[in-house]
């Protein structure tokens, strides 16, 4: 209804509307939903660098550049986490999140919600970062844990179902340590400098920009062991299957506006440096040298593949997991939408997608 029609529907003719009736009638038509929009689209994010082209995107309005009228408003939300951003989309709290290949991998496999194994409605839409340099072990140096054999009997922190985890069993069967010697604590990353400053942990295996503030919290000397070309994480778009079902049009505005952050971060990385900033409240020259071990890619490739399925290996490995089927990757990798936008981004072939060939535009 246009604006001109609504005056004349309110004041036209002699009738009188109450006061009563006038403010019901006006509360409804600029609430968002007589005004043709729908609910917000929420994307969950965190502050971890991988997830720049979510808050360039974000605070440059690209995912809202062209926006119809009758479209929802999309918005991004920050969260400690790829776990914790996940735990969202699975709760309904939002549409999109993103997150490592082992919070995914847990999802995919229905272990993070009560519906079982296999049940996941779960998809993939691309990866957006990809980093083999951005996770550490970290050490009080009064603890003279030098390298990784020092670690032997000691309490090491990991946030489990993270990429730091996984990590750890990268950089453990790296060095061929003993997991029988080695006490693992699961500790979310904001408590982890709190267990070391306490002596409840004597290492801790943490991710940036994390590692900028336990440093800061510790004020003291640090031991760091790289995990550097021992992991690599791919950093994960995903949502739900009807969403993308019912939704393509927001999927593909929704990749579009990474597309662009991209090409922003390309063309103006000290502005990305500041949007990173003020995403984690960090000096922008303290984020420098980690926005240069990051690659930021739309891909659906064969790095998403082989990540994932190495991943639902590995947690079908654990005790607590026996039994536990180990899906194929294909089934999750939703490639319409990404081919939609940008065709040439795809590159695994159909028959490891959950696209059909039916299903592209020409």
């Amino acid at each position: 209804m246009k604006q001109g029609t609504c005056r004349r529907f309110l004041w036209g003719g002699r009738r009188v509307l109450s006061a009563r009736t006038v403010m019901l009638v006006t509360m409804f038509l600029t609430s968002p939903t007589a005004a043709g929009h729908q609910d917000v689209v929420r994307i969950a994010g965190s502050a971890w660098i991988g997830d720049a082209p979510t808050w360039v995107a974000d605070r440059e309005g690209l995912f809202n550049l062209d926006r119809p009228d009758d479209a929802p408003v999309i918005e991004v939300e920050m969260h400690g986490s790829g776990l914790e951003a996940l735990g969202q989309l699975l709760g309904g709290e939002a549409d999109f999140a993103l997150a490592a290949t082992t919070p995914t991998a847990l999802g995919l496999m229905g272990v993070l919600d009560d519906h079982g194994p296999g049940s996941a409605s779960l998809v993939v839409l691309g990866s957006v970062a990809l980093s083999n340099q951005s996770h550490y072990l970290v050490a009080p140096a009064r603890h003279g844990i030098r390298s990784a054999r020092d670690l032997s009997g000691r309490r090491v922190g990991v946030m489990f179902g993270t990429s730091s985890h996984y990590g750890w069993s990268r950089f453990s069967a790296f060095h061929e340590l003993d997991h029988a010697d080695v006490e693992l604590v699961d500790t979310p990353v904001t408590g982890m400098a709190e267990g070391l400053r306490q002596g409840q942990l004597e290492a801790a295996v943490i991710w940036q920009p994390w590692d900028l503030a336990l440093r800061e919290s510790l004020d003291e000397p640090i031991t760091v062991l790289p995990m550097r070309m021992i992991y690599t994480v791919n950093w994960l778009l995903l949502s739900s299957r009807e969403f993308v079902a019912e939704r393509p049009d927001v999927v593909e505005r929704v990749l579009r506006g990474y597309l662009g952050a991209m090409d922003m971060i390309d063309a103006q990385p000290n502005r990305t440096l500041a949007h990173h900033a003020a995403a984690t409240g960090r000096d922008e020259s303290e984020l420098a040298s980690q926005a240069e071990a990051m690659l930021w890619r739309l891909s659906l490739n064969w790095s998403v593949l082989v990540n994932l399925g190495t991943q639902f290996e590995w947690l079908a490995s654990w005790p607590e997991h026996e039994g536990l089927a180990v899906p194929e990757p294909s089934r999750y990798l939703h490639a319409t939408s990404l081919r939609n936008v940008a065709p040439e981004l795809v590159t695994l072939p159909d028959y490891l997608l959950t696209v059909q060939q039916q299903d592209v535009h020409p």
